[in-house]
């Protein structure tokens, strides 16, 4: 019975691919300012490609010193170019984005399934569940971003629905050479290729931070970065509550900030033949990690991490260990292009030692460059259940339920 119902909701689940609207002109601000596809950054929005790579660790620029080639909406200057010899008895001209530099992605669940769980007592702690979920427009992000001058950008995110701002400002001293400051800085966040050392290290994308990164690579290539940042957004949190250094190396492919050179092994998303191996050392005070989080109690965190493309192949493997609490945690992820707009993926995350690990498998395939849809099952593997804090005695025998969902979501 089990089986049929899933099955059934998979069926479901491909209804709005059949009737989806054959038009579909609206592209991000960043696609409009260059009059180009998302897949030249994207390999399915917002995973970032090869290309998307360059173009952030850029600044946000077009590779290769060419953002005014390649740019087909021009910059309003404010300011005379001749104010640059007789500054500082003149304001620095600079110009901004002559375009509306504002995107929005929605996304919600269409379908959401839930299964009974069940105590090691035979009762019943929940109920099976068959919803709409959040429903198809329950997120909303409106994404702002642009160049100002030569060396000066800045990106972000607003969410009317959380009511919460991230973002940061970029000053590149030269190619390959930014200082950050905000927060949302994405190696720690979403949009990366392949999603597997954040999932592993604690986040505070919330929390405001000075970030210092370089790159280098015309193929393949470099990229090392450290940070500070504050444990929150209170006003007795100190600017050094947290520390983090990453290292990458990038071989073969496309390289981290020129975008071009390397084997693509599929063209149409920018998937490019490569190999990179990462480590990431995270240390906090004692105290800032406090709570019913994974990492309660911890003041250092490192690990490392191994990803890669090949053909139509993508994944990867990260690993974390918490020195103070002694625990390992674990990520691997593995994804197969279907078509070049329809991608297959599995999932396996262990956090704290095997506590409540899950395998997830999903499909999602972009309907439209711009709009997707995604079908996820997610099953527990163990009897376990997380813990509220590092200290609390494990529930032997509860579980948490084993979910299908579906989502969707578009960008414009």
């Amino acid at each position: 019975m089990r089986k049929s119902t899933i099955a059934s909701l998979a069926s479901i689940a491909m209804v709005p691919a059949l009737f989806w609207s054959q038009d579909s002109s609206a592209i991000p601000a960043f696609a409009r300012k260059y009059n180009t596809s998302c897949y030249t950054c994207h390999s399915g929005f917002p995973t970032r490609n090869s290309f998307g790579e360059a173009f952030r660790n850029n600044g946000y620029r077009w590779p290769g010193g060419e953002d005014n080639d390649h740019a087909k909406q021009e910059q309003i200057k404010m300011g005379a170019d001749g104010w640059k010899k007789t500054f500082p008895a003149s304001p620095w001209p600079v110009d901004i984005p002559g375009y509306a530099p504002l995107s929005v992605w929605v996304r919600g669940q269409v379908v959401n399934y839930s299964e009974r769980v069940t105590r090691n007592t035979g009762a019943v702690r929940t109920a099976e569940t068959l919803n709409y979920g959040t429903g198809a427009l329950n997120t909303t992000s409106i994404f702002f971003g642009g160049t100002m001058g030569d060396n000066f950008s800045a990106f972000g995110q607003y969410s009317p629905t959380a009511g919460a701002t991230t973002g940061h400002i970029v000053w590149s001293f030269q190619p390959g050479l930014n200082l950050s400051l905000g927060n949302g800085f994405t190696d720690f966040n979403f949009g990366n290729a392949i999603q597997v050392h954040s999932s592993v290290f604690p986040s505070f994308t919330t929390s405001n931070s000075t970030e210092l990164s370089y790159i280098k690579g015309d193929t393949g290539g470099i990229k090392l970065t450290a940070g500070f940042m504050q444990g929150g957004t209170a006003a007795a949190n100190r600017i050094d509550d947290l520390g983090y250094v990453r290292a990458k190396l990038k071989i073969g492919g496309a390289g981290l900030l020129s975008g071009a050179g390397g084997t693509f092994g599929n063209e149409y998303v920018g998937l490019d033949n490569h190999v990179a191996v990462g480590a990431t050392l995270m240390n906090a005070k004692a105290g800032i990690f406090t709570g019913a989080t994974t990492y309660a109690g911890e003041t250092m965190v490192y690990g490392g991490d191994l990803t890669g493309n090949y053909g139509n192949f993508t994944g990867g493997m990260a690993v974390s260990k918490d020195s103070d609490l002694g625990f390992t945690n674990f990520m691997v992820n593995g994804g197969y292009f279907l078509y070049p707009w329809a991608k297959a993926a599995i999932t396996y995350t262990s956090i704290r030692d095997g506590i409540n690990p899950t395998v997830a498998v999903s499909l999602t395939t972009h309907l439209r460059t711009n709009a997707y849809l995604t079908a996820t099952y997610s099953r527990r593997t163990n009897s376990k259940e997380t813990a509220a804090t590092a200290s609390a005695p494990l529930n032997i025998g509860d579980t948490t339920p084993n979910t299908f969902n579906v989502t969707a979501g578009f960008a414009f």
